[in-house]
């Protein structure tokens, strides 16, 4: 689990979604850990994205879809923050059961 600074979050998601394969997801959560937004990379072209806290919705996009609803989300759910927690997930096949059942990768920092 690493922190990351609000500003670096959007830039953070758009680098992790070019070298995702399937299965893999990363998650960023506010310091407390209430409110946060995980990605899941579905297949070569989609996305699953979950967002929960102030708003708890599922969606799929593709990957310009998702960077523009990743800028609103951000705004959205960390409204006050200045770092985030980011977590990477491997081998997710659902994204509901993403914390129960999956280990994070270790960190590499």
């Amino acid at each position: 689990m690493a922190k990351v600074h609000i500003s670096q979050l959007h830039h953070t998601f758009q680098r992790a979604l070019t070298d995702m394969v399937a299965g893999e997801a990363i998650e960023a959560r506010t310091f407390k850990k209430d409110r946060g937004i995980v990605v899941l990379k579905q297949d070569v072209d989609y996305f699953i994205f979950k967002q929960f806290g102030f708003d708890n919705k599922t969606l799929t996009f593709d990957s310009v879809g998702l960077l523009k609803q990743l800028k609103k989300a951000i705004a959205k759910e960390f409204p006050r923050s200045n770092m985030a927690w980011i977590v990477h997930f491997e081998g997710v096949t659902l994204i509901e059961t993403l914390s129960a059942d999956h280990s994070p990768q270790p960190s590499l920092f």
